[in-house]
């Protein structure tokens, strides 16, 4: 699992993949931590830089059904709680948090259905008026230290879900620099 590199890349915009480590039992409740911070290294150009989030995409390859859950990307590879539990960071965890993108039952394609892939859910947020869509991200921590050409990103879950395999998502990040 982990980083997939950039698939497309021009001097203005650059897409990332990642695919989160998630489990596949026990099912998930609301509010609990999905996966570990995942690192997307080097989407930063330089140390301590920034960037625009212009779109998510996010493959889950479970049919069954869709799922709910926010998206938080923060300067900080500390989690945010137990994986499979109800999340608990600390404030100065939280103080890392540079931007969330709420994925809603409402946001997906669902599989199997009309003008859907057959074998997996597809959603994308590209809407500057969805939440988090044109947040700036920036390579280091809220006081300005700690400087990085990476974030990382963390799923908490808003209800319950139930995920078939460990790489059911696909996350695609794209940039605007």
């Amino acid at each position: 699992m982990g980083y997939a590199g950039p698939i497309i890349s021009n001097p203005k915009y650059k897409l990332f993949t990642i695919t989160p480590a998630v489990q596949a039992t026990p099912d998930y409740a609301a509010g609990d931590v999905l996966f570990a911070p995942t690192e997307i290294p080097n989407i930063f150009q330089d140390e301590g830089s920034a960037c625009i989030l212009k779109s998510i995409t996010i493959i889950d390859k479970q049919v069954v059904t869709t799922h709910a859950f926010t998206l938080y990307f923060t300067n900080s590879s500390t989690a945010l709680g137990t994986i499979n539990a109800t999340a608990g960071a600390v404030v100065g965890v939280l103080e890392e948090i540079q931007a969330t993108i709420p994925i809603r039952d409402a946001d997906w394609i669902a599989g199997g259905g009309a003008g859907s892939v057959d074998l997996a859910n597809v959603c994308t947020i590209s809407n500057p008026a969805a939440d988090g869509i044109g947040s700036v991200l920036q390579g280091s921590n809220w006081a300005g230290g700690n400087t990085t050409r990476g974030i990382h990103i963390v799923g908490i879950a808003d209800e319950t879900m139930n995920v078939a395999s460990t790489s059911d998502l696909i996350i695609k990040i794209g940039v605007e620099y």
